[in-house]
């Protein structure tokens, strides 16, 4: 009797055991109820081969591919069910359910987390993000047309939306992806996302001094514009070579060019390599010259130089992060140009520039150096500069108007985020507004890359070119 009752207590101890612990199991082993990873306890399959890949998404249209999943789920909700026919034959309709909803498999079942697009599409990304343009847009909001898009005011991304404008739950299960999505699902008239009313070209090799840009041409603008500068240079190289090198009298262009490479790959491989390059360094980062002929000459050439070189840095480095590194954290948030840090950053650089352009104006027109002549080529450069300066200003500022920039975020662009106040009061669609001060703009930079070699701001590209020839063929020891 004594053995039956102990028999008992034990098999009542064993199942008050499994209950509890199937309680426990059941929010996830071991996590006091919280929340569990889905494949603590089920078995997952490897998504990458197709036997896994299809036992994976068979898993989970179990509930999905049920049409009463919808009466399961919260009232008013998205939709959750997938038509498993119509979902077989979409582009993704072999791909594992985890591959691209990477949070969804535990327990509370729910998904916050967007689309890992970038797990498999890293090329695309790479070409998505080539100048940021899109780097705040969700890839379906592009390549899902069918579907309605929003930019979310939490966050600032633009997204699927989630209920059309009846306030109706949007369904978003169709997975039926666009490969070349149409520009015009954004850019058209009054589109509620702010994107420019046109879709604008990709930012070319003659936008890299200023902003992160892919080292190609695309447009035929930029194009005219760089064989235009390339002539220029040629020209400007060819009157160079034209004088005597010493130690070879009577050496033509083409022996010139050849003492020279030869004296340069001596240089490289010599003692001397380091010491010059700190040299040069010094020369051209730090302007030592300039310093030792005057310190306010020094002061004005640094503000503008170093804003400018820093800008070209930050934008190379951004560059090569969206080329070979698009899914990085630090290329996301160095490619966003409303990044805060980001956005302050290149309004600083911009201020510093306008500081020293009002000094050099101030030498040039009001304090008249006797040592600056100012003839009508230095007035045309100044000209085209300031007003590509200028308006690129006001183009940011027209910007943070039309994507309607929350304050807290608009305001680290300090300069942008005052031209914005100031325009703000103006009855104008800002969408249809940019693009046209973009144009004017892109061919003003272009005008000044064209009119480079021509003008007397060729000593910004000329000066570190003949220190380097002098060196090597021994001018300075």
């Amino acid at each position: 009797m004594k053995t039956i009752r102990v028999l008992l207590i034990l098999l009542l101890m064993v199942l008050i055991g499994a209950v509890a612990g199937s309680a426990v199991l059941a929010q996830g082993p071991g996590n006091g109820g919280g929340e569990a990873n889905c494949w603590a306890c089920h078995r997952q399959p490897n998504p990458n081969t197709l036997s896994g890949a299809e036992a994976e998404i068979a898993f989970c249209l179990k509930c999905h591919g049920d049409p009463q999943v919808e009466t399961w789920a919260t009232e008013g909700r998205t939709p959750v069910y997938v038509d498993p026919a119509r979902h077989a034959q979409t582009l993704h309709g072999r791909v594992a359910c985890t591959a691209c909803h990477t949070d969804v498999a535990r327990n509370p079942h729910r998904a916050t987390e967007p689309v890992a697009c970038e797990n498999c599409h890293a090329a695309i990304l790479a070409h998505v993000h080539m100048g940021a343009p899109h780097l705040s847009t969700d890839c379906a909001a592009c390549h899902r047309p069918d579907l309605p898009v929003i930019r979310d005011t939490a966050t600032g991304r633009i997204v699927v939306a989630k209920t059309d404008a009846a306030g109706n739950p949007v369904d978003r299960t169709a997975h039926a992806l666009v490969a070349r999505p149409d520009c015009e699902n954004c850019h058209y008239t009054g589109n509620p996302v702010g994107a420019p009313a046109i879709a604008l070209p990709a930012r070319s090799v003659l936008c890299m001094p200023c902003h992160e840009a892919a080292p190609i041409v695309k447009d035929p603008w930029s194009a005219v514009g760089l064989l235009i500068f390339l002539a220029g240079m040629t020209v400007n190289i060819s009157i160079y070579l034209r004088g005597e090198l010493p130690g070879h009298p009577g050496a033509t262009a083409m022996q010139k060019l050849s003492y020279i490479a030869e004296g340069l790959t001596r240089l490289i491989f010599s003692r001397r390599f380091f010491r010059v390059v700190g040299s040069k360094l010094a020369d051209g980062i730090f302007l030592r010259r300039s310093l030792q002929e005057s310190v306010s000459r020094w002061v004005m050439h640094t503000l503008i130089y170093w804003p400018f070189l820093a800008r070209f840095l930050l934008g190379l480095i951004t560059w090569a992060g969206e080329a070979f590194w698009p899914a990085a954290h630090w290329t996301r948030v160095l490619a966003d140009r409303d990044t805060p840090g980001v956005a302050f950053f290149n309004d600083l650089c911009a201020a510093l520039v306008i500081l020293g352009v009002l000094i050099a104006l101030h030498r040039r027109f009001i304090r008249r150096d006797p040592r600056l002549r100012t003839g009508v080529e230095d007035k045309a450069a100044i000209s085209l500069l300031g007003a590509a300066f200028f308006l690129g200003i006001l183009l940011e500022g027209v910007r943070l108007l039309s994507v309607g920039l929350p304050a807290d975020r608009a305001a680290w662009a300090f300069l942008g985020y005052a031209v914005a106040a100031i325009l703000r009061p103006l009855p104008l669609d800002w969408t249809q507004v940019y693009p046209v001060l973009w144009y004017l703009h892109a061919l003003l930079i272009i005008a000044v890359i064209a009119y480079l070699p021509f003008s007397k701001l060729l000593h910004i590209l000329i000066t570190p070119l003949v220190a380097v020839i002098n060196t090597v063929r021994g001018g300075h020891k």
